[in-house]
């Protein structure tokens, strides 16, 4: 990582322009060949990627020699950006900074009932790392936007989404909406994809919230034939994707 220091605030940026957090599961990388082809395509794409320890640790970490330097020898204006999902507990988190990631997303708190939730966030932060804990219920949710100690976490990832559904879930943000939370990035993930997207989108919006998408869609035709890590599959996925959904209107 020489040349490069991580910015929970450039990663922040980046997901407001892109709006877009394309997500890699274990079906879209067999060795680490793949998960830096799908990153390289991704980033090309114009999106922010998401690898997940769905995938073996040792793939990540032999993907991310390379990925690194890829990363400090990229755009300094637009950097390609390094995130990491499915984090369910502090030794993935750990591992995953010292890893190099630039973002860390988990589907609940990320502590697995070995830390306090919030040490998720205490723990990102310090290593300068843009952080996202899940929240499903609204208990959840309040938990971690409304705080008086200075711990809001970066953004609040809402997972499985696709029990709620775009409507549903703008009804889960309905009681939230206060001038302290205006902006705040909500990351719907499950059950979004080119279809529901721009619905989720809306209904985030409508409650002043600032939504991201997370999303494995952007990714079907890899899945469609079977081809991970394929620079050419990767691409036309992408680039298919792109045609088919329609931007944000300020992006």
């Amino acid at each position: 990582m020489a040349g490069y220091e991580r910015d929970s605030a450039r990663v922040d940026k980046a997901l407001r322009e892109k709006g877009i957090v394309v997500v890699m599961g274990r079906d879209h990388a067999k060795k680490p060949e793949d998960v830096i082809n799908t990153f390289k395509a991704i980033y090309e794409a114009g999106y922010v990627s998401e690898v997940t320890f769905r995938i073996e640790e040792g793939i990540l970490r032999e993907a991310m020699s390379e990925l690194t330097v890829i990363r400090a020898e990229s755009d300094p204006d637009d950097p390609m950006l390094l995130g990491v999902g499915s984090v369910i507990n502090p030794r993935e988190l750990e591992s995953a900074i010292e890893m190099g990631f630039d973002m860390t997303v988990s589907p609940d708190s990320g502590m697995g009932g070995f830390r306090e939730k919030i040490d998720f966030v205490r723990i990102a932060r310090k290593a300068r790392v843009f952080c996202a804990p899940a929240a499903f219920t609204p208990s959840e949710l309040s938990y971690w936007i409304e705080r008086d100690d200075g711990l809001e976490p970066d953004a609040v990832k809402v997972f499985n989404s696709s029990v709620y559904g775009p409507k549903n879930l703008g009804g889960l943000l309905a009681p939230y909406q206060r001038e302290r939370h205006t902006g705040k990035i909500i990351m719907p993930t499950g059950g979004v994809n080119r279809k529901t997207g721009l619905e989720f989108r809306a209904n985030i919006s409508k409650r002043g919230f600032y939504p991201v998408l997370g999303m494995s869609d952007p990714l079907k035709l890899v899945l469609d034939k079977k081809m991970p890590g394929d620079l050419d599959i990767l691409r036309e996925s992408l680039s298919k994707f792109k045609e088919e959904f329609v931007p944000m209107p300020d992006a």
